[in-house]
């Protein structure tokens, strides 16, 4: 016969307990146990062990603004950015990031109504103060020109996090920033893709 305690609970029958707990609520604790275990631990291990990618097709482009653009090299994958419609419309632009082989090839537009050296100069700025204290430039910035004439400024630089350059071009009132870093032998190894996707920004029209 059940027992009601001074404080209102009902005691549990002795052949229902182990250790102090009601053993039919077992099931119950396991099968939230199961869920947890579920989502937390194999789902997150699927996901690890599922390759994931987005390759660029040939003669596709990421949309910096409505009327820029580049052109990533075929076969890396895409971590964000909006490709160009039919026609070379941009439904949706801004922010675009592609890798391969360990490197990591970054475009970022924003207004700026400065030079490309002084882009340059704010990048390098930022960077160092926020985004990796190791941040070194080395050398002097170079000249480097895309293919649809815009000229913009270049300069290699070095971290704890690998080797890197950055670029900076400013195309009718919109600065874009480039940064392309990984390990020094696979950022020699793309050398010329990376060359190839800064000349390719211009204009999308």
């Amino acid at each position: 016969m059940s027992v009601i305690s001074d404080s209102g609970w009902r005691r549990v029958p002795a052949e229902h307990r182990l250790l102090g707990l009601d053993k039919r609520s077992f099931p119950y604790a396991f099968a939230v146990l199961a869920v947890f275990l579920l989502f937390s631990v194999v789902v997150a291990r699927i996901n690890d062990a599922i390759d994931w990618d987005d390759p660029v097709r040939a003669g596709q482009q990421l949309a910096l603004t409505d009327d820029i653009a580049f052109t990533p090299t075929t076969g890396w994958n895409v971590e964000t950015g909006y490709r160009l419609g039919q026609g070379g419309s941009a439904v949706q632009s801004g922010r675009a990031t592609v890798f391969s082989n360990g490197v990591t090839f970054a475009v970022v537009p924003g207004e700026f109504d400065g030079t490309p050296a002084q882009l340059l100069d704010q990048v390098q700025k930022v960077t160092s103060s926020t985004g990796d204290p190791t941040f070194r430039v080395d050398g002097v910035p170079a000249t480097v020109t895309t293919r649809s004439g815009d000229v913009g400024v270049i300069q290699p630089y070095s971290s704890v996090r690998g080797d890197g350059l950055v670029a900076a071009f400013v195309i009718d009132g919109t600065g874009i920033e480039v940064t392309a870093y990984g390990p020094p032998a696979q950022l020699r190894a793309v050398a010329d893709d990376v060359d190839d996707m800064i000349t390719s920004i211009g204009s999308s029209a």
